[in-house]
């Protein structure tokens, strides 16, 4: 029998549709950090992701541009990210110095 294949997410079930032709990506705490949303390009329909206001770029569906501005999303965070005015991946907090060893 051929192994089974687990169930995947995909960041498309992040995206909900807020009004037609729009959906918001939001974090785990429901806060916005994308959107998509359909445009014609040259009479061509594509999706348009956006990562905090700013264009990322157009898609040929909806599950390319959620995983456009879901990769920025991720990408955004960490210490370099962060020290280019990225994404604080844990706002409100600060570093505290490691343990020393005894």
């Amino acid at each position: 029998m051929p192994p089974r294949e687990e169930p995947r997410w995909h960041p498309i079930l992040a995206a909900v549709e807020t009004e037609f032709g729009v959906w918001v990506l939001s974090d785990q705490y429901g806060h916005e950090y994308g959107r998509v949303r359909i445009v014609r390009v040259d009479g061509v329909p594509r999706y348009r992701g956006e990562l905090g206001g700013e264009l990322l770029g157009y898609g040929g569906t909806l599950r390319e541009a959620c995983a456009r501005v879901h990769q920025a999303w991720i990408s955004a965070h960490g210490p370099q990210a962060r020290s280019s005015g990225g994404v604080d991946a844990f706002p409100g907090t600060t570093k505290a110095p490691l343990p020393t060893r005894r």
